[in-house]
């Protein structure tokens, strides 16, 4: 079953049970799908771009729970937390610390990466082959730690 399906199923459960929260969240999340359809000329984005679509909401919220916290405004940070974690049930099992190792020990053989210089070579391979499933930062940690 595609990840767009899923996510239709879910809103409408949602909206059956009254559940606002995940309702709004739900929503909110086809109308940023929909945005990102309108983008790629109207065609219907495959799972991993709807993965895509989903760490970037995801990150939004992120950013605005350090901002809320700044603002001394711990209500809006909570209700962001919730959001995140509606979003995150949609995401795939992230990768394992092993598994990122592993991958971008991978990567640095395949691309022949020999220090820094090749960082942004071996990300970019490393979060393709990841399909979402690896914190970027993470990723970068570990590639830099290889490519010293």
């Amino acid at each position: 079953m595609s990840l767009l399906v899923q996510i239709d199923q879910q809103l409408k459960e949602a909206m059956k049970k009254k559940d606002l929260e995940r309702t709004s969240v739900l929503r909110l999340l086809k109308a940023a799908i929909s945005y990102a359809s309108i983008q790629k000329a109207h065609r219907e984005l495959t799972d991993q771009e709807v993965i895509g679509v989903i760490a970037k909401e995801i990150k939004k919220r992120e950013e605005s729970i350090v901002e809320y916290e700044k603002a001394h405004r711990p209500e809006l940070a909570e209700k962001e937390k919730v959001e995140i974690a509606v979003l995150k049930e949609f995401l795939p099992k992230p990768m394992s610390e092993e598994e990122m190792e592993e991958l971008v020990k991978k990567v640095i053989e395949e691309t022949q990466a020999k220090d820094k210089k090749d960082l942004g070579v071996v990300m970019k391979t490393a979060l393709s082959q990841a399909g979402g499933r690896a914190d970027g930062k993470k990723l970068q940690e570990i590639a830099k730690k290889y490519l010293n």
